[in-house]
């Protein structure tokens, strides 16, 4: 009897610790359930893209964190107005799941983020070439007379100036003056320690001069183009070879070198895009920051491509115009 009681109270015992562990178990099961709900969290830069899932709208934008859904393969979305829609394929696995777009922007919007800056360097590269085309037409005009007068001297001089500016690329212009003149300046006015100069003064020195050499050569043939017969003239008039060049000359070959000029300013309009090489903040410089930043070189390149022709098609006609009415006038 003493033996059935201790069996009995064994198999209680049993009975109650077994069903101890089930009761865990099961609490454990639950609570390893429960610590793996699947979450997604979608983030996009910029903010406020709508999310599309195996092409389904979902409710809500970007950041957005999606739960309950089931473990497997999905196709995720984002779209957001002006940029352009990304998707990715993205493994859902039981707990945290994060997936980051970046979005770029739509061409047309790019290229009106850049329009600011790319006007800014636009500004810089008209006032750069005005300014050099201008110091351009008082050099030529010096150098194109030294070439037609009577002295020697002043013939091969003028010669030699127009003939080395105008027979070398203009980059190479720009780098012996940018980076070959600050040891000589040393040398000449200092210890012998290079004398920096400012990108801007160099650029502005190396299309001044160019432009100077193109110039010369216009001036000259629009003064040989004048009859010789009116200098003779004029001398026999008992005006000297300076009044006859100032009074009679010169007046007629203006008129005639104004559309070379013209041409000579759209030409500088576009060669002064070489000045970028020494760190001019021009149009050119400006382009090439911005794809170092955004890596988009074929919006950026077509952009300045576009700028450049909105300043190049306005002088164009007006040249066009003074050509037309100066043969009218003739």
């Amino acid at each position: 009897m003493k033996h059935s009681r201790t069996f009995i109270v064994t198999l209680i015992m049993a009975g109650i610790f077994l069903l101890a562990a089930c009761s865990g178990q099961a609490q454990e099961t639950a609570g390893d359930t429960a610590g793996t709900d699947t979450v997604l969290i979608i983030t996009s830069n910029p903010e406020g893209a709508e999310v599309f899932i195996n092409g389904e709208p979902y409710d809500g934008v970007t950041p957005l964190t999606i739960r309950g859904l089931s473990p497997g393969r999905y196709l995720v979305e984002v779209a957001k107005a002006r940029y352009r829609k990304e998707s990715r394929y993205v493994e859902v696995k039981p707990g945290e799941n994060m997936v980051r777009f970046s979005l770029a922007e739509t061409s047309l919007y790019y290229l009106w983020k850049i329009a600011p800056l790319l006007l800014l360097g636009a500004v810089m590269t008209l006032f750069l070439t005005i300014i050099s085309v201008f110091n351009g037409i008082v050099i030529g005009t010096f150098a194109g007379m030294a070439r037609v007068v009577p002295f020697r001297l002043l013939n091969v001089i003028a010669g030699a100036y127009v003939n080395f500016f105008r027979g070398t690329p203009l980059l190479v212009q720009i780098f012996m003056i940018h980076f070959g003149l600050p040891p000589v300046l040393g040398s000449l006015f200092g210890d012998g320690t290079p004398i920096p100069l400012n990108p801007f003064l160099s650029a502005l020195s190396a299309l001044s001069i160019n432009s100077g050499a193109y110039v010369a050569e216009i001036i000259r043939a629009g003064i040989q183009s004048i009859d010789r017969g009116q200098m003779e003239a004029a001398r026999s008039l008992g005006m000297s070879y300076w009044q006859a060049m100032r009074h009679i000359i010169l007046p007629q070959a203006v008129k005639r070198v104004i559309p070379p000029l013209g041409n000579e300013f759209i030409a500088m309009l576009k060669d002064s895009s070489l000045v970028s090489v020494i760190g001019m903040e021009e149009l050119v410089r400006k382009a090439q920051v911005i794809v170092t930043r955004t890596y988009r070189p074929t919006e950026t390149w077509l952009g300045v491509g576009l700028v450049f022709l909105m300043m190049t098609l306005p002088f164009t006609k007006i040249v066009t115009e003074l050509e037309r009415r100066l043969k009218t006038s003739d």
